[in-house]
């Protein structure tokens, strides 16, 4: 008796267990309609849903589980043929009793409609995101840099760090003395200029002064480069350009220091020019004619390369109010230059910078630079435990050597070398000899270390 009890009750619990509803034919629903076999339908747009009369009473002594799937109502879905005139089938359901109403609508077809209802919104609250990013930009240009006295744990960029250029830091020391303390120039009406234009040759260390006059008299600085103005989008250029000097305003006294200017302030009405780059010029001529001097002073410096393109507008005593040359190092500054840059290298004692200086004329600051590193590098390689005379005068070789090809190579470019395929073979075969003498193991003459 009992070992009969679980199938029985695995049998009605598959009875009782809901299941998906069977889709029949449109002709079998039209059938049992006629019939009278149907208890109720619920329609749709595109479906009925329909529920047949009970059979429990034929259920007879078929036992428990026969008798609750006979009393169980048996329920189906058919699709309705489309563009179907409903009215007869209204008036067939009626004449045979039968309940019918709307059905619920599924959630795939609640979420369509809700989709469908939300879509305009949805548009209308992303273009005015656009807009508002466009002209309202959050993504700001420039890296700040908190004043000095707020960042005293950082090694911070002075005018000791800077050498071989005087003329120019000569220059700007009296306007580190306006930022450290007015007094005595407001006692006599002067006031700072609003911009300061550095031009010169790559290298030269025009973003190291500007970076040192901010750390030398303890104001905020923020630097940014001109591309980052430049956007496809007209009017974005614009709108980072007021964020900046808002910025400034915000942290005053400030320098806002812009590098490469060529690449925004180019003549307008060139051949190169374009909408986008002309407003964001006007928008930059616009905000450096609003500057105002004493405690919340903001001083512009720019630096480019090419002080000859540059719009006569934004150049003009006014908004550049002093233009500040940075040439090439004589022997004496490219002696200081080698003593900065080899302050934590490791020399021998019978190294001679001075003789270096004047092997090296014509080289920038950053080519000086690269000549030490250089050389610090071939003492490694050869194992030494100093930078000797002659890893200097390999590392001068090897950046000589790189100054020619340079040359000859911007000869090629501007169509002065006729015999270009030629003097490119010669170039390749010059460049793969370099390299295999470079890969064969060889050390510099030793020289007696202290």
């Amino acid at each position: 008796m009992y070992s009969s009890l679980p199938p029985m009750l695995l049998h009605l619990f598959k009875a009782l267990w809901p299941r998906a509803p069977v889709s029949l034919p449109f002709s079998e629903f039209l059938k049992h309609a006629q019939e009278g076999k149907l208890a109720r339908v619920l329609m749709s747009q595109d479906r009925f849903e329909v529920q047949m009369k009970s059979t429990a009473a034929a259920a007879g002594a078929a036992g428990a589980v026969a008798a609750v799937q006979l009393a169980r109502p048996q329920t189906y879905r058919t699709f309705v043929i489309p563009h179907l005139d409903r009215q007869w089938i209204v008036e067939m359901l009626l004449k045979n009793g039968v309940q019918f109403g709307t059905a619920t609508p599924s959630w795939g077809r609640r979420i369509v409609t809700l989709l469908l209802t939300l879509a305009p919104f949805l548009y209308l609250a992303l273009v005015y995101n656009m807009m508002n990013k466009l002209y309202n930009p959050n993504d700001s240009v420039g890296k700040e840099q908190k004043g000095a006295k707020q960042n005293q744990k950082k090694r911070l960029v002075t005018f000791k760090d800077v050498a071989g250029i005087d003329a120019a830091k000569l220059e700007l020391l009296e306007v580190v003395e306006f930022l450290r303390d007015s007094t005595r120039y407001d006692a006599i009406g002067a006031r700072l200029p609003k911009g300061i234009l550095l031009s010169g040759a790559p290298g030269t260390g025009k973003t190291l002064l500007a970076r040192a006059v901010a750390n030398e008299a303890g104001v905020s600085f923020i630097s940014c480069s001109a591309s980052d103005f430049v956007e496809m989008l007209v009017g974005r250029g614009a709108a980072r350009v007021r964020d900046l000097f808002q910025r400034g305003r915000v942290n005053a006294p400030c320098i806002i220091f812009i590098d490469e200017l060529d690449a925004l302030a180019k003549a307008r009405g060139s051949f190169s020019s374009n909408d986008e780059r002309e407003q964001t010029l006007n928008q930059l001529l616009c905000e450096m004619d609003g500057f105002e001097g004493g405690e919340n002073c903001v001083l512009v410096i720019a630096a480019t390369n090419r002080p000859e393109v540059i719009d006569s507008a934004l150049i003009r005593p006014g908004r550049f109010d002093r233009h500040i040359a940075v040439g090439l190092p004589d022997t004496r500054g490219r002696r200081a230059i080698l003593d900065v840059h080899s302050r934590n290298i490791r020399l021998s004692a019978a190294v001679d910078l001075t003789k270096i200086a004047r092997c090296s004329k014509g080289f920038s600051g950053a080519e000086l630079s690269n000549v030490i590193n250089e050389a610090a590098l071939l003492a490694v390689r050869a194992g030494l435990g100093a930078v000797t005379q002659a890893c200097l005068e390999e590392a001068l070789e090897r950046n000589n050597k790189t100054r020619r090809l340079a040359a000859q190579l911007d000869g090629i470019g501007s169509g002065a070398d006729g015999g270009n395929q030629s003097f490119l073979y010669q170039l390749h075969h010059h460049l793969n000899n370099n390299n295999n003498q470079n890969n064969r193991p060889r050390s510099p003459t030793h020289e007696p270390t202290s």
